[in-house]
């Protein structure tokens, strides 16, 4: 017989449950972890308790309000589409960073945050593999993370190498759920480096900097991988280099983290005109047209802030920029007038469809 009980979840509720498919939310903090000693997890529901539709590996972007200034960024999921009733973003402190020290500094429990849309091309479902390597450093474990527990929960006999590289131990992001889930399945095999081995004597896992000598004595079939890659812009060219000395099948990249430092020319600034809206706005000697945009309450789509992943794409129609990416933004783009909003800086008065 069934009987009525007054647990907070139940299936036949969860299968009837509005679920949340794209565009402006309001996400309510649930619960904060500590991850190490400068990283959190932050635990994130949909305040009209909807659940959440994703695919392993994408990105929220976020409309973060500090000091009375919208500060957009865009945070990988870490948590699996299997587990539809929250997101979780894992936030590591970056020295200078605004909005992740602000996030580990003061987010609690209760607190609401604004996102605009969760997407990303680099994810799971877009990208089958049969013979996938996922290969992380520092907080790029993130996106990959959402992958390995997809893979885990829907128990998917895929022979996966997965390879995290950090400074030392002590940083390594989600050590606990990779020791248990490299002990409990074996399709899937777990290699933890780390460039110094700092106060812990027995530790397990290997030494050493991301190299094809390295990457090829722990993962020996190489060659037949896909590679499924995040990081920091400084360890993603090392992949780069490493991948470019083996014929692997494919390299499919996320990259983010660390703003590479970039000297700001002389003579920068003036106005911006965006034709689409009819707004306009200042940009002040060195900053970009994606802060002038937010200035002037215009939202531009954009995620790793420093020219790489080519979300920001906008069309310029009159006037110089002074643009310095990082290669998110093919020549063909860029013939036809095309810019990134998020490192191009004015030369004088500009227009922008947007």
């Amino acid at each position: 017989m069934l009987m009525e009980t007054s647990f907070p979840f139940s299936l036949s509720a969860a299968n009837q449950q509005p679920c949340y498919r794209g565009g402006s939310a309001t996400l309510v903090c649930k619960a904060v972890i500590d991850e190490t000693h400068d990283s959190k997890t932050f635990v994130l529901e949909d305040s009209q308790s909807r659940s959440f539709d994703f695919k392993p590996g994408q990105y929220i972007s976020f409309k973060f309000e500090i000091e009375g200034k919208l500060s957009p960024r865009a945070y990988s999921i870490c948590s699996t589409p299997t587990r539809p009733h929250n997101v979780q973003i894992t936030v590591k402190r970056v020295p200078g960073g605004l909005v992740s020290n602000w996030l580990n500094d003061h987010m609690r429990p209760g607190m609401s945050v604004e996102i605009a849309d969760i997407a990303g091309r680099f994810n799971y479902f877009d990208i089958p593999s049969r013979k996938p390597l996922l290969l992380s450093g520092g907080s790029g474990v993130t996106p990959v993370m959402s992958m390995l527990q997809y893979i885990t929960d829907v128990v998917d006999q895929t022979d996966v190498e997965f390879v995290h590289f950090a400074r030392t131990p002590k940083d390594i992001i989600f050590r606990d759920q990779l020791e248990f889930i490299a002990r409990r399945f074996s399709n899937i095999k777990v290699h933890m480096v780390v460039g110094d081995t700092g106060e812990e004597t027995c530790f397990r896992g290997r030494m050493g900097k991301i190299s094809a000598s390295l990457m090829q004595s722990l993962v020996p079939d190489l060659p037949q991988r896909e590679i499924f890659m995040c990081g920091p812009e400084g360890f993603m060219k090392a992949a780069r280099a490493m991948a470019a000395e083996v014929p692997i099948r494919a390299l499919h990249e996320e990259s983010f983290g660390e703003r590479i430092p970039i000297e700001e020319p002389d003579k920068l600034g003036g106005e911006v005109y965006f034709s689409l809206s009819g707004k306009h706005g200042t940009c002040a000697p060195g900053e970009t047209i994606l802060e002038a945009a937010l200035n002037a309450g215009i939202w531009i789509e954009s995620s790793c802030h420093q020219g790489v992943c080519g979300s920001c794409k906008v069309k310029l129609t009159q006037g110089e920029v002074d643009m310095q990416d990082l290669g998110g933004l093919p020549g063909c783009d860029r013939s036809e007038g095309y810019v990134l909003a998020c490192c191009s800086r004015p030369v004088g008065s500009v227009s922008i469809d947007a």
